[in-house]
């Protein structure tokens, strides 16, 4: 084997290692607080009052997202309450 090939195939690899453990790092991640500054600026509810628009049904929302919490691109490292609102919500195509 040359040592180009034995450097690609170990960086691979340890890349594909990672991916359960990055999996499992969003059930981890800390729930998103309505008290959060930008939470507040994009005004993040925990019960949406508008009909049919929920996290859970965001284009934003990432994972289970039959989960009562699940991630959202907009505040990356936290979870959103599924059943949840914020001013980004933008229909899932």
């Amino acid at each position: 084997m040359k040592r180009r090939d034995f450097i690609r195939n170990t960086t691979a690899l340890a890349g594909a290692s990672l991916i359960p453990a990055i999996a499992l790092a969003d059930d981890e991640l800390p729930k998103l607080s309505t008290d959060d500054a930008q939470a507040s600026a994009l005004k993040y509810t925990e019960s949406s009052e508008t009909e049919g628009q929920h996290c859970s049904n965001c284009v934003h929302a990432n994972g289970d997202l039959t989960a009562d919490w699940v991630g959202c691109n907009i505040f990356p490292g936290k979870q959103v309450k599924g059943s949840g609102w914020c001013a980004v919500w933008a229909a899932r195509g």
